[in-house]
């Protein structure tokens, strides 16, 4: 009886604090979305200092070829960026409507800021610039390239080494953002940082 009192208790929302369930569910779409956005950060960042030195080593038919089989893979459903992209930039949106009323807390000032920059510096700023050039690659005779195929490599590199550092900042704010979360969960609306 004694144990069941304690695990009852346990499994109970205290009055000061939010709810339970609202609590740990927010605390899962954290890790999952926190998670995705670094996995979209540790690919910039493989592309950046791996992939794209050894694209800009090779000719121009053999870059049409690696672009194009690069792009093809890396989009493939279910398990493409696109997917882990779109998942990183809506799930954040759960905590930020469910805390509205905590708006002032530090878990929820550093989630916003962290889903805007990944929402519009990285998701936007991929589907309006880098899409269309992934779209230019996709239909390149791999036998003979554009003659402004280095200028689309370069283009895109540009664009994602600016990508690259937001992806990275908004990666580490949620980070943050996950070790102030129970400042939520014990001080309610006090956490007024």
């Amino acid at each position: 009886m004694l144990l069941a009192a304690l695990a009852s208790a346990a499994t109970q929302p205290s009055s000061h604090t939010l709810g339970f369930t609202i609590m740990r569910d927010i605390k899962i779409i954290h890790l999952i979305y926190t998670f995705g956005v670094g996995l979209f950060a540790g690919l910039l960042y493989t592309f950046a200092q791996g992939v794209i030195p050894m694209l800009n080593r090779l000719s121009a038919a053999e870059y049409a070829n690696a672009e194009q089989l690069l792009i093809v893979n890396l989009d493939a459903f279910p398990t493409g960026v696109i997917v882990v992209a779109t998942i990183a930039m809506l799930l954040p949106l759960y905590p930020l409507i469910k805390l509205w009323r905590y708006r002032t807390s530090s878990f929820w000032r550093l989630t916003f800021v962290a889903w805007l920059l990944f929402c519009f510096g990285v998701s936007v700023f991929t589907i309006v610039l880098n899409v269309p050039l992934n779209n230019y690659v996709k239909t390149w005779d791999v036998t003979n390239p554009p003659a402004d195929w280095q200028e689309a490599r370069d283009s895109w590199n540009f664009l994602n080494s600016i990508r690259t550092p937001i992806n990275l900042i908004s990666f580490l704010l949620f980070i943050w953002a996950g070790f102030d979360l129970h400042h939520l969960e014990y001080g309610g609306a006090g956490d007024h940082r």
